[in-house]
């Protein structure tokens, strides 16, 4: 079962500054999350980040995982090259209740991290091997992305950003669930909305779409 974790707003740790940490910040950097990086050095990308204040970097000399304690994350991501280190890593998180992962111990992780295919930050696909074979999982996605970029054209990713909003605004207005549901998929149906999301006029989308929630009684 693949679950998409809400982390917004929230601490993520990420152990581990080379090339499997840089995977795990790049799968977190849409997650609108709050993301610390904790080892003794970090590669080029994630320089880079630190640098753009994309990211938080502390600089520890990694030999257990007692620094955690002075965190309070939701998830901890154990990246490093040292096997041991990273499931005393898993252990403790889990003491401080923490999800946690280990990228070279997928059986004493919470969850198998997917390789995800991500479209304009908008549409993420996510390919799971459930911890079998992260390597087969990162393959599929790059056969896929081809595939999936294809397919959700432009319109698609402005009628989600479109939904969003509406989303937003009936909740204000209209009480009902299933009345909600009933307006969005209306909005999503409409001949001028559709016609001014092609066009790439999303503001005007808009306004159609707030003169259709006016009209709701």
């Amino acid at each position: 079962m693949i679950v998409d974790l809400n982390l917004k707003g929230n601490l993520v740790i990420v152990v581990g500054g080379g090339e499997e940490g840089l995977r795990k910040v790049n799968s977190l950097l849409t997650q609108d999350c709050k993301i610390l990086v904790v080892s003794d050095k970090v590669n080029r990308k994630l320089s880079s980040f630190i640098k753009r204040k994309k990211i938080r970097y502390k600089k520890i000399k990694l030999k257990d995982a007692d620094f955690l304690s002075k965190y309070k994350p939701l998830l901890v991501m154990a990246a490093t090259d040292d096997k041991r280190l990273n499931r005393k890593i898993v252990q403790k998180a889990k003491k401080m209740r923490c999800y946690a992962y280990a990228a070279d111990d997928p059986e004493v992780s919470d969850f198998a991290h997917p390789s995800v295919i991500n479209i304009q930050d908008t549409v993420q696909v996510a390919i799971s091997t459930g911890g079998k074979s992260p390597a087969m999982a990162r393959k599929l996605k790059l056969q896929a992305e081809k595939v999936f970029k294809k397919i959700i054209k432009k319109e698609d990713i402005y009628q989600i950003r479109l939904q969003e909003i509406a989303r937003k605004w009936a909740k204000k207005k209209i009480p009902t669930v299933l009345e909600r549901k009933k307006f969005l998929y209306k909005i999503m149906n409409d001949k001028q909305v559709q016609r001014f999301i092609k066009a790439g006029d999303l503001k005007k989308a808009q306004k159609r779409a707030m003169s259709m929630l006016g009209d709701t009684k």
